[in-house]
């Protein structure tokens, strides 16, 4: 499947299914992309292609993975994420160009499966009403809608107060999460198939309230401080939900996982150098000059 909202997402599918027929893989159409690519291609809805294949590729950037692991979560096949070449793409770790010598690694057994850990979240009312939220890849976000004023945020940890948050906003994420909103606010990096959680938040007003590493097994609440202010939160930035007063949001690492097909030819440090444009090694450099 792929984001056919996007030409080039577009132009890398016809790419990727003449290298399925190359490597002699049989595949199929997700709905929305067969009408795009057209040819009369027949396509499969999305639930029903889940039960239909063993493992899917998905073409896009990041936003594209995060909506199709919600769809999938239920259904936890392998993805293979494949960058259509204008995409930033943490998730989409296999360039067009390499998806034929992928296909041919995963063919010789010279692939691993890696599993990321997702977020749950539910919302408890004042009327002990609780509603969950969908499952998170990255994070979710507590954040104030369209004024730049500080949100006032109660923190609980496994039951126990933890600390008052005045600040911009709030991250909860996962390790795969840990490069995008939380890294941005100035949160670590977690390898993706790290076991934790980070709690980042954004533009505290106090500058010791730093980035919190916190274990699997760890709960966090989060309730709306005083003054209230209108506080939204997102959920891998597609899913939102406006917290009401006396609300409390639930979250810890889930039971469920995204499986991705990962290519032993490149690891996450390459990724992360080629992302983020890291130098090497800068003696090594200047010898060459």
């Amino acid at each position: 499947m792929a984001n056919v909202s996007k030409g080039h997402a577009t132009e890398a599918t016809r790419a990727v299914l003449l290298a399925l027929d190359r490597c002699g893989l049989a595949w199929k159409l997700e709905a929305a992309t067969a009408v795009a690519l057209g040819g009369g291609r027949a396509g499969t809805p999305l639930p029903d292609l889940a039960r239909a294949v063993t493992w899917m590729i998905v073409i896009g950037g990041d936003g594209t993975i995060l909506q199709t692991a919600r769809a999938l979560v239920d259904h936890p096949m392998p993805i293979l994420g494949v960058n259509p070449g204008q995409s930033l793409g943490f998730m989409t770790d296999t360039r067009v160009q390499d998806v034929i010598a992928t296909l041919d690694d995963m063919r010789a057994g010279n692939f691993t499966l890696l599993e990321r850990g997702m977020l749950r979240a539910a919302v408890g009312g004042a009327d002990g009403s609780a509603t969950l939220l969908p499952p998170a890849l990255n994070d979710v976000v507590f954040i104030h809608g369209a004024h730049a004023q500080l949100i006032v945020l109660n923190v609980l940890v496994n039951g126990e107060f933890f600390t008052t948050y005045a600040a911009d906003g709030l991250v909860l994420a996962t390790a795969t999460g840990s490069t995008a909103h939380a890294m941005s606010a100035g949160g670590p990096i977690l390898f993706p198939d790290t076991a934790a959680l980070v709690l980042t938040p954004i533009c505290p007003h106090t500058l010791t309230n730093r980035p919190i590493i916190l274990p699997r097994g760890y709960r966090v609440d989060v309730r709306m401080g005083e003054p209230h202010r209108e506080v939204g939160v997102a959920v891998d930035g597609q899913v939102a939900h406006q917290l009401a007063p006396g609300e409390l949001v639930q979250m810890q690492l889930d039971t469920r996982v995204t499986r991705f097909v990962h290519s032993t030819r490149h690891s996450f440090g390459d990724v992360l150098r080629e992302k983020l444009h890291w130098r090497g090694d800068l003696r090594v450099d200047r010898s060459r000059e």
